[in-house]
Order: C-alpha cells, then structure tokens, then sequence
C-alpha cells in the first residue's frame, strides 16, 4: 500500500480571505492530508505585535470547514521542528515571503536530514490580513501628507486606518491589554512577575538584548547561566559604547555576552528592507533591534527577551515628567520635528495631542507617555525583530502600577523607582546606571548628507537639523522612493 503524503501549513488565518483559501488549496494539491496550525492568540501577539480580531478557537472552526483541509492542530510554538517531531509531516508548505529568513533556511536543512521539505508558494498579490483589517475597521485613508507629517512629530505613523499607499499597508505596533496584564505595587510584584513571563517560555532556545540599563539587566539577570546576552554597539567615534557596562553584567550572572557592531553602511542597507517590511519610513532604533534579531537568528536563538516596556510603565521618562505642561508647552516639547521645517506642504497633527488635552489649557501627557510614546518605542522593536521570524517577549510590557506613579519622586532624581530598588537587589555591587537613549550617532554618520532632492521637501531644509531629525528626514527620503515604485 502506498504511503499517503503528509503536509502541514501553519498560519493565524484572521479575518479569512481569499490569499488563505488559495495557499490551503496549492498545498493539499501537493499530499494526501493536510494539516493546519491555527496559530494561538498569545502566539499571534507574539509574532506580529498584534492581537488577532478573531479568537482562536473561531479561527480554528473556520478553517476546519474548509474541504482541502483533512485536520487542524493548535499551534502554541512557533517551532516547525518540534511540530515535524510531533507529525511527521513529509511538506512543509509556506510563504515565499520566508524563503530568505534564516530560521527557514534551518528549517531547510534539518527537514531534509529527515526526509521531508520545504515548499514555498506566493502569495495572493494584493492581499493580505493587514489590508482586510484596515478595510474592516474603516475605509483607509491614502494621505501621503498627513502621514509624513505624523511620522516627523512621533516617529511613527500611529493610525492603522491612514496609509501612505495602498499598495503597502504600514505594520502598527499594539499595546498588550491592560485587562491582561499583572498589577503590581512593590519589587516582590514585579519579581513575580518576572519569573512567570519566563517560566513560559523555552530559555534554552532564549536569548536576551542588553543594553547598559537597568531595565535589561534586570531581565539578564533571571536568566539561566550561560545565556547568550547580545549588545548593539554602533561603528563610530562619537558613538556611546555600551558593551563595557553590559559586560559587567553578564559577568555577574554568568551570561556569554555576544556584541553586534552595527555601522551607517549597515543601517542603509536595511532601511529599505525594513521599511518595506513595516509599510511605513523606519523608526531610528529599528535597524539596531533587527541586527541584534538577525544575529541571533543566526545563531539558532528562537526567543528575544527585552526591556522596552519599563520605562513608560514605571516612569522612567523623566524628562518629559519633569514639570506639569500646558498644552502648548507639551506640543512644542514632544514634537521631534515640526514637518513646516522640512515639508512644501505640512499638514497640522496637533489633533493628535487634543485627544489628551484637559481643563483648556493643560494635557494628560502621563497618558500620552502610555499611549503615544509606547507605540513609537515599541515599533523599533517589535518591526525589527518580526522581520527575522523570531518570537518576542517584553516581561515589562505585562504589567501595570497598581497605584499612581509619584511623580514627585521621579522629580526628585527617582526615575523608576521600583526598577531601581529591583536593580539594586539583583546588583548590589553596582552602581545604579546612568539613563542614555539607545546609541546612535546621527550626527556625526549624516554629517556630509546635503539633504533631500525629493520634491516634497523644502530645498536646503536640512541645515540647522539635528543629527537625529536628519535621520527621519533621510529615513522618509528614502521610503517615499519606495512607496513611487509601487505606484
């Protein structure tokens, strides 16, 4: 008797449109029984910074009515290895959007020492989960203008409806829910909840970014001895190194600490790249965080641990919590760049800002930090990690204060003041660390850039910019070329 062919796909399948139907077709033309992973909700959120529109357990439904397929398996691990242990599956069909990832092509490799391989198929042009959501919500809203001038104030995009083309709908960062997340009030929570985070995931196959805070090294020391710990160092003599405090770290607990130098080169070969993987120009962190993923891909790490989250949950933004604003004074304060500097034809964002303002002449900015800035920061991550197929945790992201941050406190030299005692206890021989943004020496990479030559822009309008506001500037340039070729 002959043998049947086993194939096995795996997908969210949220909001199911005609891309998932014709994949599941292609793929049980090719064997003799199919099965789908439907991936789990936690996984989901997990992979693509998003939480699917629909549960799980429907999503599953939905595509066990489909005829090609002959079974429909819960997908809680992204692993396609464990799941081959588990199926002996002869096909792995996917997308050829991975073919280049590297954790595919070690899944190329090691199939094919168990008789089995990979089958990539294309996807359907022009569509895609991401377009069907935004359609869902509401009609999308193609505004080339307004988008630029969000990106300038924000760093970020920040509305999953506006889009600067239709042809290439932006990735948004998601805030994880608030209803599921642990509420704590002194260092015992937070350690708690630390090791829960940690507990559910596989720290064999785990790695953590480390940085010279305190943030992450809080996270590194929780991990297993022998953990790899990577640290992005940029390529220039301005740059901060932050590799000699990250040591420091790493040789207390045991970590092997694995640098990753990231040069201006390197940063302009991949903002195209990641600018198209996002839909939208690059947030300045993010080819830093995609380097660090990449690397670790590289070296068979499955799971990135980071700190990102801390900051805005326990306040560590001090300096934008230094006062108490007024609206004007905020806007002015926040905004990174005001697109009437760079753009023939800004459009006005502050309504952006007006959801947050109270009592006429003041704003909420602590929720404004909750809110607008945790997307932004979050985007630098989460983009540049998901374009390397890899999983992401942010333990920090899973909690909310319990009381009130005492913002007197922060004022008075106290910025996260429970991540600080935490800090002190797990490094007690250690100085609690100075705060310095991620290092990136714009000023001194994009000294001889003379500006853009795009019509958009104000002739000349990069003189008297900051090495960083060059950077968006430079970023957006570049993407705008992008956007044109699809078009």
């Amino acid at each position: 008797m002959e043998r049947k062919i086993v194939g096995y796909t795996s997908g969210v399948f949220d909001l199911f449109h005609i891309g998932h139907l014709n994949i599941l077709k292609r793929a049980k033309s090719q064997c003799d029984y199919l099965i789908v992973a439907v991936c789990s909700d936690e996984l989901t959120y997990k992979l693509k910074g998003k939480w699917p529109v629909t549960s799980c357990e429907e999503r599953m439904k939905i595509v066990e009515s489909i005829r090609y397929v002959d079974e429909v398996v819960l997908e809680a691990n992204s692993d396609k290895l464990e799941a081959w242990n588990e199926y002996k599956y002869d096909i792995l069909f996917k997308g050829d959007d991975a073919k280049e990832k590297p954790v595919y092509k070690k899944y190329e490799e090691e199939l094919n020492k168990r008789g089995a391989r990979v089958q990539y198929f294309p996807y359907t042009k022009d569509i895609s989960t991401s377009k069907v959501r935004a359609e869902r919500i509401g009609k999308m809203e193609i505004n080339k203008e307004k988008c630029m001038s969000l990106y300038f104030a924000f760093r970020y995009i920040g509305d999953n409806n506006l889009q600067f083309s239709e042809k290439v709908p932006h990735r948004e960062h998601q805030l994880f829910p608030l209803e599921g997340r642990t509420i704590v009030k002194n260092v015992t929570d937070i350690e708690d909840s630390i090791k829960k985070t940690l507990s559910e995931i596989d720290l064999s196959k785990a790695a953590v970014a480390l940085s010279a805070g305190m943030d992450s090294a809080v996270l590194a020391s929780y991990m297993p001895k022998g953990t790899k710990a990577y640290t992005a160092r940029c390529v220039a003599e301005s740059a901060v190194d932050e590799t000699l405090q990250a040591k420091k770290y790493c040789d207390i607990y045991g970590l092997e600490h694995i640098i990753v130098d990231v040069s201006w080169d390197d940063y302009k070969k991949a903002m195209e790249e990641l600018a198209e993987w996002d839909g939208s120009p690059i947030v300045p962190n993010e080819p830093q965080a995609y380097f660090l993923a990449k690397k670790m891909c590289e070296d068979g790490i499955e799971t990135i641990i980071y700190g990102d989250m801390a900051d805005i949950v326990f306040g560590g933004m001090d300096r934008l919590l230094s006062k108490d604003w007024t609206f004007d004074e905020w806007v002015e304060r926040y905004t990174f760049l005001d697109a009437k500097r760079v753009l023939k034809n800004p459009v006005d964002i502050t309504y952006v800002y007006e959801k947050y303002r109270k009592n006429d002449t003041g704003i909420d900015y602590v929720r404004f930090i909750q809110e607008i800035y945790a997307l932004s920061s979050g985007e630098a991550y989460t983009n540049g990690f998901s374009k390397t197929g890899l999983t992401y945790v942010d333990p920090f992201e899973k909690m909310w204060m319990g009381e009130p941050l005492d913002i007197k406190r922060i004022r008075n030299g106290e910025s996260k003041y429970l991540v600080r005692e935490l800090f002190k206890k797990r490094f007690p021989q250690l100085e609690i660390p100075e705060k310095l943004p991620m290092s990136r020496p714009a000023d001194e990479w994009l000294s001889g850039w003379k500006g853009p030559k795009r019509p958009e822009f104000i002739p000349g309008c990069a003189a008297g910019l900051t090495g960083e506001q060059k950077l968006l500037v430079y970023s957006l340039e570049r993407f705008l070329d992008i956007i044109e070729n699809y078009e």
